[in-house]
């Protein structure tokens, strides 16, 4: 078996589609379909029962190919906060969790629309912070100024 530790994972092993060649005294290891491999690891994950580790949750961060400030933005949390996950100083809350899995299932399936909605969430609180709301009195009662 090959311990395929290049994914950043430290629980992933190879039983075959990899190759060994020795040139010069060196090993090189070359695997078969990367790309579907770490699909299939991703898959593994998203498909999971029990709670995301931190290194999972870094791997699935890249293979949406999202930078923490990004994925940080989608989930209305600091870059920091994303940062502390991956390193495993805070805890990865459920609700976390289970929208980066559905962010990634998304990314293959289009039908789902949590994308969507989390980019929404995000802009509306961005325009919420800058937008003035301006008040008038109109008779005996205040409402929104036209």
């Amino acid at each position: 078996m090959y311990h395929y530790t290049e994914s950043g994972l430290s629980n992933v092993y190879l039983v075959n589609g990899f190759t060994v060649e020795v040139e010069d005294g060196e090993e090189f290891t070359s695997i078969d379909d990367a790309h579907g491999l770490h699909k299939a690891i991703a898959m593994a994950i998203v498909d999971g029962k029990r709670p995301m580790t931190h290194e999972e949750f870094k791997f699935l961060r890249i293979e949406l190919n999202q930078s923490q400030s990004a994925l940080a933005k989608r989930f209305g949390v600091n870059e920091q906060t994303i940062a502390r996950y991956e390193k495993g100083q805070t805890s990865i809350p459920r609700t976390t969790d289970f929208c980066l899995r559905q962010l990634y299932t998304e990314s293959l399936d289009r039908s789902s629309s949590l994308g969507y909605f989390l980019e929404l969430l995000a802009d509306a609180e961005a325009q919420a912070a800058a937008v003035e709301i301006r008040m008038q009195e109109v008779e005996d009662h205040w409402e929104i100024a036209a």
